[in-house]
């Protein structure tokens, strides 16, 4: 069986939080907001704003430095006193997380606003569920997709430059897992086979970030938003989404929940960051040593970590052992491994990136 899941609208527009807001109402008059304190300041009070414009009401909640229980918690009263007829996500990560369980739980559509494209989670049916102390657990699976995406690149633009290289990283994942699975005969992050549409989006995500991410970052230092900024931001954030989501995901992201599911290691980089050495681990233990080397050039170009200890991780073989056995029972959690990785070639892979 082959399935393809996506939102049912995505809208990218220079300025869209203030032209495009009208786009919501199909969804409903009044609006939880989940957000947190900075999104708040730099772009949520404008948007209750301009949602007034448009006769939506709506109350914004803060994610801040909640555990996702704790946050949750909070909620069911709010929820049950705001007869609220949709939710809206703006931020990053962990606001679209909170705020599709928030949906899901209550039955309630969403609508994602992203303010960086730091990550491709904003179209996807799925959270990430941490513990108490913010590792990662698993994956939560919805029965739909967000109803609405809205991008703004105006706000896209104001955010630092690392978020868009980030999340550069992470899409540049998407086909070379994506891949992986296709060629094994493997199973999506939905738990079906991945279709040609998935894999062509995941393949063309990877062609235009490669063509266009320097002139996407020479236009953001120049304060002038081009075609490739544009370009890079679908990709980042619909290309890469669909893609992984459709197509699966498999060692690199196998790597980081592994790194990020285990506080001792105390790494404090970003998922792209993460992301983009696990990629380098996956391209060696298939071999790939051409992909390899040509990724590993263009992430150091890009000021992108390539090594573990660019990673804070200075790892014995006694942990890199360890690691290898996680990364290998991340299967059970949404990733798919191909049937000839083993703990050896993780090792000797990880060893080489030390």
């Amino acid at each position: 069986m082959r399935i393809f899941a996506s939102p049912q609208t995505y809208i990218q527009r220079f300025n869209a939080f203030e032209t495009e807001l009208f786009r919501l109402k199909r969804l409903g008059e009044k609006a939880l907001i989940v957000t947190d304190s900075f999104v708040m300041h730099i772009a949520g009070e404008k948007l209750i704003d301009n949602l007034k414009r448009v006769d939506i009401k709506s109350i914004a909640v803060l994610v801040d430095k909640s555990s996702q229980t704790d946050f949750l918690l909070k909620m069911e009263t709010t929820i049950q006193n705001g007869n609220f007829q949709f939710v809206i996500a703006l931020g990053g990560g962990k606001a679209m997380d909170l705020g599709k369980i928030v949906a899901n739980i209550n039955r309630l559509p969403i609508a994602v606003l992203p303010t960086s494209a730091a990550t491709d989670a904003a179209t996807s049916r799925i959270s990430v569920i941490y513990d108490e102390a913010g590792n990662f657990l698993h994956y939560d699976y919805y029965d739909k997709n967000p109803e609405i995406i809205l991008v703004d690149t105006k706000v896209i633009f104001a955010a630092p430059q690392a978020m868009l290289v980030s999340g550069f990283a992470d899409g540049i994942a998407t086909y070379i897992e994506a891949r992986s699975v296709w060629e094994d005969c493997g199973l999506s992050v939905i738990g079906a086979k991945p279709t040609l549409a998935a894999l062509s989006l995941a393949k063309t995500c990877h062609e235009v970030l490669i063509r266009d991410i320097k002139p996407a970052l020479q236009a953001q230092k120049d304060g002038i938003i081009n075609e490739a900024f544009e370009n890079v931001v679908e990709c980042n954030i619909l290309l890469s989404g669909l893609g992984f989501e459709n197509g699966g995901l498999s060692l690199a992201h196998s790597f980081h929940n592994v790194i990020m599911g285990d506080n001792q290691l105390n790494v404090t980089r970003s998922h792209g960051q993460i992301v983009a050495v696990g990629l380098l681990m996956q391209l060696l233990v298939e071999k790939r040593i051409t992909e390899f080397n040509r990724h590993q050039q263009l992430f150091t170009s890009l000021k992108l970590p390539t090594r573990l200890p660019e990673l804070d991780l200075h790892l014995s073989q006694t942990v890199i052992k360890d690691i290898a056995k996680k990364i290998l029972l991340t299967k059970d959690a949404g990733n798919y491994l191909n049937k000839q990785i083993d703990e050896a070639k993780i090792v000797t892979a990880l060893t080489k990136l030390a």
